[in-house]
């Protein structure tokens, strides 16, 4: 997306400069023992109800972050759905995070555009933490929940490549 999030900055440590790194090295990762460990998240579902991203061990998640107000998320969202409806019966997980504000939208565009893919928020510090720069954000974690990619924006290629990463896990 075209737009950039703004992220102001924290006094405490944050997450950013791992999120950052992540993008850059991901093309590099080789290995399962080179790649790094994502930071376990907190996510609020819908109904308020939470857990944390490492309830997702033991399978490959992709974890993407995405606005309403985007054009190219709400290009790809359609295709993350067809993902999840895919890869859900084979023990993959997609977590949608959503970083819109009011949440109250979400609710109302998922069900206008036919989506039931599982939509989760951050608490503002936590999505500042991660150091997000541009939207949508598709990250793919293995099983123990370390980073295999990252892919920045959206493109029919880095569709096709998360698809075959994800079945390849």
């Amino acid at each position: 997306c075209q737009r950039r999030v703004s992220i102001p900055r924290m006094k405490k440590p944050t997450f950013a400069p791992v999120l950052i790194g992540l993008l850059s090295a991901a093309a590099a990762v080789a290995s399962t023992q080179e790649r790094q460990v994502f930071p376990d998240l907190t996510l609020i579902d819908g109904k308020g109800g939470v857990q944390t991203l490492r309830t997702t061990l033991g399978r490959a998640t992709i974890v993407n972050f995405w606005a309403t107000w985007c054009g190219p998320c709400r290009v790809e969202l359609p295709e993350l759905q067809a993902l999840y409806n895919e890869f859900a019966g084979k023990g993959a997980a997609l977590l949608a995070v959503n970083v819109d504000s009011p949440r109250a939208q979400v609710a109302p565009f998922l069900k206008r555009n036919g989506l039931t893919v599982p939509v989760y928020f951050l608490e503002p510090e936590a999505e500042a933490t991660l150091g997000i720069r541009s939207l949508p954000t598709t990250v793919l974690l293995d099983g123990e929940g370390k980073v295999v990619n990252v892919w920045g924006g959206y493109s029919q290629q880095s569709m096709r490549e998360l698809r075959e990463q994800t079945e390849a896990l």
